[in-house]
């Protein structure tokens, strides 16, 4: 009988290459319970990848064989002994498409043969759509006068909550020989945005919170976001190709806390872009805005969802706060994934991105947390600093809504048609989209007001996702192909939200707030929590509306 006395080599002959294999012939293998009764242990510092082993067996006589054990290490760390590790296959895939720079060497795609996912971007774009367009008159006239709205980039306003100084004001962190000059150029370069773009004043307005705490040191974020946006370019060797994941989370980083530092990115990233002469087509064209859009626009949808600035004065105003945490989050995450989803849509390409859109999520969630926390303290800590920089957006005119709702439609246009193609279809969506719109601008303070509950914040999204995920799937069946149905699925999916558009068009001013009473706040703390858990499962691909179909 033999006997075999193990000698692990593992620090002789390891093929230790992350996510390779190196070529070698197996001779055996061995399962996990072998493994252990062996005392094989592999080091942590290991990289997750297919690896090898030798060991040497000797029998009763001295004689020698060696043997060559594959096995592999998963993503988690776990080490997998029979050496099959999908998701070490499906990184190994994904590292290839992210080393490709060059868009002939990309596959095709055409959103209009992807029908689940090509449902999925519908019904989550024009529902944040219309949950963000749909506000009661008294929003309206704020918003005319504060807000901006492109195609779903929202700006939500930065309020000033107090006037006299706090400790900040008072202390040294912003005190330095070029803040005055500093501060006057960004007021300056304000005034002159607020001619033109309430959305370029309040891009450039977004960075105030951190030019109220550091003054003028803020600067050394201009030539960092500009050398980012040149380095997106050269990674992408000037092609209208999202950068590597790493460049855009260094500018996402950079532009959630200012906003402007990430437009400069984006706009670096375009110019360099045309210069090079790969700006001819349209899915050039739409992939190299909606990577500019990408780089700067996160903390603007957040402030668009949930207000990043509220004063606290008791419990109530706490429970909103913490809501604003939460659901500005959670929100924010769902458009940057689906916003990431629809690229590849948008090229006419299966874009590398596509597969890192719920990291960029998680990322952007993550930095937005630290965002919500930062605009807390400032508002209480260097209120005469924030009134300093702020500057009020003027009322806009008829005629600037006007041009301002030309670009919608435009942009609209252009967004919707990769998913839907140049046909009737899209001219009938046009027209749901454009009609609210017109008459928004003064027809409506006419009509006949009504007393009517309609939901609000987050639970309109979920109402809304919800009737069109019901009347997409009471439709699909009606179609003997994916693309009609998809082209017919994006009219359908516009009309709940021009239903609730006139609703609330018609709703009046609600009456005393039932939720001062002991029950009335319990009802609707209770129901905030599920309405968050409701958001959380929608966020994470549930169908809400298969729980009943």
């Amino acid at each position: 009988m033999r006997k075999l006395v193990l000698i692990a080599l593992l620090l002789l002959n390891f093929s230790i290459l992350p996510f390779s294999f190196a070529d070698s012939v197996i001779i055996d293998r061995i399962t996990q319970s072998e493994a252990e009764e062996l005392d094989i242990t592999i080091p942590e510092e290991v990289p997750p990848g297919f690896h090898s082993l030798e060991i040497e067996v000797y029998d009763d006589a001295g004689t020698v064989s060696k043997k060559e054990v594959p096995f592999c290490k998963k993503l988690n760390g776990e080490i997998r002994w029979d050496n099959i590790c999908p998701d070490v296959l499906e990184a190994e895939r994904i590292a290839e498409i992210d080393a490709i720079k060059d868009p002939s060497e990309l596959t095709p795609y055409s959103p209009l043969s992807d029908k689940e996912k090509t449902r999925d971007l519908q019904l989550a774009a024009l529902a944040a759509l219309a949950a963000l367009g749909a506000t009661k008159k008294e929003e309206k006239e704020q918003e005319a006068e504060e807000q901006e709205d492109v195609q779903g980039v929202k700006a939500g306003d930065l309020k000033i909550l107090r006037h006299e100084p706090g400790r900040g004001d008072l202390s040294r962190t912003w005190d330095n020989r070029l803040t005055e000059h500093s501060d006057m150029a960004f007021v300056g370069l304000s005034n002159w945005a607020n001619k033109f773009s309430p959305l370029l004043l309040r891009t450039i307005q977004d960075g105030n919170t951190l030019r109220a705490i550091f003054g003028s040191w803020t600067l050394a974020l201009i030539p960092i976001a500009l050398g980012l946006g040149l380095s997106s370019s050269i990674d992408v060797s000037g092609n209208a190709l999202p950068p590597a994941i790493g460049i855009i989370i260094a500018i996402m980083a950079i532009a959630i806390f200012d906003a402007f530092a990430g437009f400069l990115a984006g706009f670096v990233f375009l110019l360099a872009t045309l210069l090079t002469g790969n700006l001819t087509t349209r899915p050039e064209l739409l992939t190299t805005l909606g990577v500019m859009v990408l780089f700067f626009a996160p903390a603007l949808l957040a402030s668009s969802f949930r207000p990043f600035r509220r004063s606290i004065n008791n419990a109530d105003d706490f429970w909103e706060r913490l809501t604003d945490l939460a659901l500005g989050t959670l929100l924010s995450y769902w458009v940057i994934t689906k916003m990431v989803g629809a690229m590849s849509g948008l090229a006419r390409l299966e874009l590398p991105i596509a597969n890192h859109a719920e990291q960029l999520g998680i990322v952007a969630a993550a930095l937005l947390v630290m965002r919500f926390v930062l605009e807390e303290a400032t508002s209480r800590l260097y209120p005469v600093r924030l009134e300093i920089l702020h500057v009020e957006a003027s009322e806009r005119t008829i005629h600037q809504k006007v041009i301002s709702l030309e670009f919608k439609i435009f942009f609209f246009v252009m967004l919707a048609r990769p998913f839907v193609g140049f046909n009737l279809q899209l001219l009938l969506g046009t027209l749901i989209f454009a009609i609210p719109a017109i008459t928004g601008l003064a027809l409506e303070d006419k009509l006949r007001k009504k007393k009517l509950y309609l939901p609000k914040g987050a639970l309109k999204t979920i109402v809304l996702v919800f009737v069109m995920a019901l009347v997409s799937k009471a439709i699909e069946n009606s179609f003997s192909s994916p693309e009609s149905f998809l082209k017919w699925n994006f009219v359908v999916l516009a009309l709940p939200g021009l239903a609730l558009h006139y609703l609330d068009a018609i709703t009046d001013s609600p009456g005393p707030d039932w939720r001062m009473n002991p029950f009335g706040r319990f009802v609707y703390r209770l129901g905030g929590i599920a309405v968050f858990v409701l958001m959380f499962l929608m966020v994470q691909g549930v169908d809400l509306a298969g729980w009943i179909i």
